[in-house]
């Protein structure tokens, strides 16, 4: 029976299995394919500008807002304008029967000139009074001491002084009705010229709640120009016509309630609206709500109202707007990915530094601005230095490191020669 004979040869980075058979020799070659060795993801820490901001999601709003309504109300005779027309401050918008109105002006004209009447005759009657006590004291200056008419002249004195004080207060009661009928006179002038209902602001017509015939309750106009953090001091009462003043736009937005704590009066904004190739509006916040707004979701988030710096062509009322709150900021820090640090608290973290070695190690930092993807150090880094990101990358096809090095056993290292 013929021999066989095997060899078994064992390679550092593989299996070779020789099998002899009778004559002829069978070579086969198993070779195990190492798994890539991950290569430390890095990054340089560089001085730039840093800025974190705070989101949130509003509607453009009207800065100054009124509603025109009539005072005393009436039937609809006249509207003069329609939703989305622009109005000059006092333009007619509409009117009511003045009808009324003007029976009710006739009336207390009428009583104005009846009292001033009166007034007049009662003067006229105290100061007939006052020339004839005048009078009677010439006469009886003018007699002997033993005239007999001196006695009657001096009865008459008497009798007139003593109507003095009745005539005088007959004066000044005519003077209190006439007064009362001027200012009759006066409501009832201002009732007839609120017949017609003028535009309290520029601004856009926003909407027209009524029709010509309709009969309107008393109103009042009312105007709104509030910081825009609570709903009640931006809206003004309902009233004939609305009218929203567009030449000063605002945006309230709700914000996190983790994340109002950073947000102050007067920090910059930037506003964007959901329009293609809209340009962002730069703006400033102008008042941050003390309490937070109702929600239904149970998520909590606060009203920050940021005023415009300009008003977009093209912009409406209530359009949705994306704001991003400029919260922090610092030019020149610097500055490194935000994979590269380990937080140990809110201000302090650790960073893996390369040496010049190639080695790492691990450095306190001190952190100042942190966003979601770069952190400032404020101490512990200087610009220049390499840090190891949290997450690695796979070394590249081949074996080599970026550098073109065969990455050697990981030691902690950033691979390559050490």
């Amino acid at each position: 029976m013929t021999s066989k004979k095997r060899w078994m040869m064992w390679g550092a980075t593989g299996l070779a299995v020789v099998v002899a058979v009778g004559s002829g020799i069978l070579v086969t070659t198993s070779m195990d394919q190492a798994e890539p060795t991950p290569a430390a993801a890095t990054a340089t820490a560089e001085a730039t500008t840093i800025t974190a901001t705070v989101n949130g999601k509003g509607a453009i709003a009207a800065a100054s807002t009124a509603s025109a309504g009539f005072v005393d109300g009436g039937r609809i005779s006249t509207i003069s304008v329609a939703v989305g027309q622009t109005v000059a401050a006092g333009q007619e918008l509409a009117t009511v029967d003045p009808g009324p109105a003007d029976l009710a002006l006739e009336k207390a004209h009428g009583a104005l000139t009846a009292a001033q009447s009166s007034l007049d005759a009662a003067r006229q009657t105290a100061q007939a009074g006052v020339d004839a006590l005048a009078a009677a004291k010439a006469a009886l200056a003018a007699l002997a001491a033993d005239a007999p008419e001196r006695q009657s002249t001096e009865g008459t004195i008497r009798d007139l002084t003593a109507q003095g004080p009745t005539q005088r207060d007959a004066v000044a009661q005519a003077e209190k009705v006439r007064d009362d009928a001027r200012r009759d006179e006066a409501a009832a002038q201002t009732a007839r010229d609120q017949t017609t209902l003028l535009a309290p602001i520029a601004g856009v017509v926003t909407a027209v709640n009524g029709t010509v015939g309709t009969i309107l309750t008393g109103g009042q106009s009312a105007q709104a120009a509030g910081d825009g953090t609570n709903a009640a001091s931006a809206t003004a009462s309902a009233g004939l016509v609305s009218i929203a003043d567009v030449s000063s736009l605002r945006v309230t937005a709700s914000v996190p309630e983790a994340d109002i704590a950073s947000v102050a009066v007067g920090q910059t904004a930037s506003v964007t609206l959901p329009v293609k190739g809209a340009d962002p509006i730069d703006g400033t916040v102008l008042a941050v709500a003390p309490i937070p707004q109702s929600s239904t979701d149970g998520v909590v988030s606060y009203a920050v109202a940021i005023q415009l710096a300009t008003v977009p062509a093209g912009v409406r009322l209530g359009q949705t707007a994306v704001v991003a709150i400029t919260v922090a900021t610092a030019e020149q820090a610097t500055v490194v990915p935000a994979e590269a640090v380990v937080l140990t608290s809110t201000s302090a973290g650790t960073v893996e530094v390369r040496t010049k070695s190639g080695k790492t190690k691990t450095v306190e930092v001190t952190i100042g601005i942190s966003t979601p993807t770069q952190v400032q150090i404020l101490e512990g880094l200087r610009p220049g230095d390499t840090v190891r990101l949290s997450t690695p990358t796979a070394a590249p096809a081949g074996g080599d490191d970026p550098d073109g090095q065969t990455p050697a056993d990981d030691d902690g290292s950033f691979g390559g020669p050490q």
